[in-house]
């Protein structure tokens, strides 16, 4: 077998059937810390995905779901979801969907093919717009061309992202009501609707050559505290944190933003600003002066450390 053998087989094997779950779990590293993830991808074909990312630290679970009206990322803990009109999951490179893999496969003509331990093993270059340091990826396959890893590589030759698959069910019984947002289970575990408390207040770890903290404001509302914390330099910006607010109904709201999912953030980047989620915050970055990938640079380090005021 050479490696335009292997993909055809590949490429049969997603389009053999009209439907797929795939379960997995994916390691993400950034600096010293690991963010692991439950995934589960439900696809069927005509453009319909839903995939479902899952903490295994935090418990925190978010759902990305495709149909034919658009884009939703959906935090069941919160009741609500971000729309889109968005190019995923085919705007870049993204290893826990089978299109995806087979996508970043055919566009590199350089496919380097192995076979070792009764393993097929298929390495190419990747494409994350919003993280230019992820160059390449290897995915092994079984003898079937069904694949059951994916390990994606920086410039320094170091695995950032692992996704060990556990499960592909081709042809599972699903269909396009499976893929509608009214359908989705929203009432997740009730521990999770707790609001965190803004006693904590968490700060970037990560911070732009010349950057420095100039200053921290608490803003009380009649039902919400919010804080800003300020960064000066050239490249400065601000972090607003606030309690989520949980609405009594599940609540859709439309962006014009771009979807981004950069290690332990999934959020909605828009212009110079980023807004995501997380543990019973939302967060609201702002800066001008910052690079997407910088801005998520920033978003990232902020579940490092949380310090108590």
């Amino acid at each position: 077998m050479d490696s335009k053998t292997a993909i055809n087989k590949f490429k049969s094997n997603i389009e053999g059937d009209n439907t797929y779950t795939l379960t997995g779990q994916m390691d993400i590293v950034s600096n010293e810390d690991i963010y692991s993830y439950d995934v589960v991808v439900d696809y069927m074909k005509d453009d319909y995905y839903k995939a479902s990312l899952k903490n295994k630290e935090t418990n925190h679970e978010q759902i990305i779901l495709k149909n034919k009206s658009g884009v939703y990322v959906i935090t069941p803990s919160l009741n609500k979801s971000f729309k889109f009109q968005s190019e995923w999951p085919y705007n870049s490179s993204q290893a826990y969907i089978l299109s995806s893999l087979l996508k970043d496969l055919e566009n590199d003509s350089n496919v380097i093919f192995e076979e070792k331990d009764e393993k097929y093993l298929l390495s190419s270059t990747v494409d994350y717009p919003n993280n230019t340091n992820l160059i390449s990826q290897k995915i092994t396959f079984d003898k079937n061309m069904i694949p059951e890893l994916v390990q994606v590589f920086d410039r320094n030759g170091e695995e950032s992202i692992t996704f060990k698959i556990s499960k592909i069910e081709f042809g599972s019984k699903i269909n396009s009501d499976y893929f509608e947002i009214e359908n989705i289970n929203i009432e997740n575990n009730d521990s999770d609707k707790s609001v965190s408390s803004l006693d904590e207040v968490v700060y970037p770890m990560y911070l732009p050559n010349g950057t420095k903290f100039k200053s921290e404001e608490t803003v009380k509302t009649n039902d919400a505290e919010r804080v800003i914390l300020t960064f000066s330099g050239d490249k400065s910006f601000i972090l607003i944190e606030e309690a989520s607010k949980n609405p009594e109904d599940f609540e859709v709201t439309t962006t014009s933003g771009e979807l981004v999912f950069y290690e332990n953030v999934l959020g909605n980047l828009n212009d110079s600003s980023l807004n995501w989620s997380m543990d019973g915050k939302d967060y609201y970055l702002i800066g001008t002066n910052l690079t997407n990938e910088e801005l998520l640079k920033v978003a990232s380090s902020t579940s490092a450390v949380s310090i108590t005021k």
